[in-house]
């Protein structure tokens, strides 16, 4: 059985190996800043939430606005990549 599942996908498997070797590494960075970009501007279109209470104006404070805290955090992650990626 063990060897009919190997069988069976090794073809696919080889096609994706392939893929992958094919993929320069500049080109890989820049497919995943973009990932990233994408992630962040998708995390800014959901609604305002905050771990806390509104400031008296009644408006949410950026600092507690949970987006904020996920865009920098994809910000980072894209940094790290770039540099030492």
């Amino acid at each position: 059985m063990k060897e009919w599942i190997i069988d069976l996908l090794e073809p696919f498997a080889r096609v994706c190996f392939d893929a992958a070797k094919s993929v320069r590494p500049g080109v890989a960075v820049a497919v995943y800043v973009l990932v990233l970009l994408v992630l962040a501007l998708w995390v800014l279109t959901l609604n305002q939430e905050a771990d806390g209470a509104r400031d008296r104006s009644g408006r949410w404070r950026m600092a507690r606005d949970l987006r904020t805290w996920a865009v920098a955090i994809l910000a980072v992650q894209a940094v790290i990549y770039v540099v030492f990626g």
